[in-house]
């Protein structure tokens, strides 16, 4: 038996919502941090400690780290791991923070269709849904179904044509529904 592994790396595309959400948590921790700041440095100025001021330094800075984190947090990429049968999912944020989100045997898939093909999908339309691709309907925008965390998902993905012929051998022809030229 031959072993088979690729792998694939999809950048997810910002949308207008993220967008608003950077800006308003850029807004509140601007304002967490003056206000840490003004408090601190006024307490320290009618008490004349040193201390008070030290302290505003820490927390400013510490919730300024924390508002990088997230900030950052918002530059995602999938990265899809095919490995003899199994397909691993992995989030990567700000191209240093590797988290696996999704493993499992392309074997348990019902189905894997084109998001197009509504034929073969509308019995699956009511269950919920996981985004692990660009953000965008392309001609290579795949949605698979399987149990996932106890309940049935619909996972959408973006694998290449090298990706998509690996599972056709695990998966068969009557569950994996590739998109007619």
């Amino acid at each position: 038996m031959k072993d088979f592994f690729t792998e694939q790396l999809v950048k997810h595309s910002t949308t207008a919502k993220e967008n608003k959400l950077r800006a308003v948590f850029t807004g509140v921790y601007i304002a967490i941090i003056i206000y840490i700041l003004l408090n601190f440095c006024v307490k320290a100025g009618n008490e004349g400690q040193m201390s008070f001021f030290v302290i505003g330094l820490f927390l400013a800075f510490g919730v300024g780290y924390m508002g990088y984190r997230q900030f950052t947090g918002f530059n995602v990429e999938f990265e899809y791991i095919y490995t003899n049968g199994i397909l691993d999912i992995d989030v990567i944020r700000n191209r240093s923070r590797r988290k696996t989100v999704f493993s499992a045997g392309v074997g348990d898939f019902e189905i894997m269709a084109h998001i197009s093909d509504k034929e073969h999908l509308s019995p699956y339309k009511g269950l919920g849904e996981i985004d692990f691709g660009s953000g965008k309907v392309q001609e290579n925008t795949y949605i698979f179904v399987t149990t996932y965390k106890g309940a049935k998902k619909r996972f959408i993905i973006e694998p290449k044509e090298e990706l998509l012929k690996a599972m056709l051998v695990d998966l068969t022809p009557r569950r994996l529904y590739l998109k007619k030229q």
